[in-house]
């Protein structure tokens, strides 16, 4: 039998290298590969045996196969590194074992982006972004797109308070507001966060509507009513800033000192400029 392909052990069934990989058959891979497997192999869907493992998130194969002669920087069928290609399903042992120490900063942040997108551990997340925050350009980068699909409305919320996503959308974008896009795709609580946590309302897109436009239309009456509150409250004190500006203007030229305006909770802040 072909020592790259398969392994027989008594009366135990012929296994691949492959086969052996996604069932975590360590001494059928051990026996394989020191009869000559190439670990590197492709099957006849194109992937190695340690693309098979990840696969299945089998823990004991991917260790072993980078023990043996694989790395984490072999390419995935897609051209990505199979760490990167993988990152939205490993776990957060995997992410610990495929990650290289000398990951570039643009592999890292596609990796963080996949798991932010689509990973159901968050350890794994917080891995890679401890990773992704020992880059200078780290505050430059925009992870919203990944944002948008991921399903763990926790994940995201712990994003939103330590602004890793800013609440009204990264700096230097042109796309619509965070609070837009999640009314638009019907993501209600990502919509409820964001209000929470002061996102602006009041943002229009290109078509020149608001999230409360697009609430209505999407019959969520509840959430349009909030949003058509927040946008009121907003106006008003914009409207009240104005005032007190120009009445700052007299109060200066007598000397009474400078403009602030005091909230609905009861605290001031400074007048904003005309």
């Amino acid at each position: 039998q072909n020592a790259s392909a398969n392994a027989t052990s008594g009366n135990s069934p012929v296994l691949s290298l492959h086969e052996a990989a996604v069932d975590g058959n360590i001494p059928s891979m051990t026996l394989l590969i020191e009869q000559g497997a190439d670990p590197h192999a492709l099957d006849a869907n194109g992937i190695t045996p340690l693309e098979a493992a990840l696969q299945v998130n089998n823990e004991r194969s991917v260790t072993f196969l980078l023990q043996n002669g694989t790395s984490g920087k072999d390419l995935s069928q897609d051209g990505r590194p199979l760490w990167v290609a993988y990152a939205g399903s490993m776990t957060p042992d995997i992410a610990r074992f495929m990650m290289p120490g000398d990951a570039p900063a643009e592999e890292v942040y596609q990796a963080l982006s996949g798991a932010i997108a689509y990973s159901p551990y968050e350890s794994t997340i917080e891995y890679f972004l401890a990773k992704a925050q020992t880059f200078p350009d780290f505050a430059s980068r925009c992870f919203w797109p990944a944002a948008y699909v991921s399903q763990n409305q926790t994940v995201v919320d712990s994003l939103l308070i330590r602004n890793i996503l800013p609440i009204n959308g990264c700096p230097n974008s042109d796309e619509d507001a965070p609070l837009l896009v999640a009314v638009k795709r019907g993501k209600e609580k990502l919509a409820a966060s964001l209000l929470l946590l002061g996102a602006n309302p009041t943002k229009r897109d290109k078509a020149g509507y608001t999230a409360s436009y697009y609430a209505l239309k999407n019959g969520q009456k509840e959430l349009a009513d909030k949003l058509v509150a927040e946008e009121e409250k907003i106006r008003v004190e914009e409207y009240a800033a104005v005032l007190a500006r120009k009445k700052a203007a007299a109060r200066k030229r007598a000397g009474h000192g400078d403009c602030f305006i005091r909230k609905a909770d009861g605290s001031t802040v400074p007048c904003p400029k005309l």
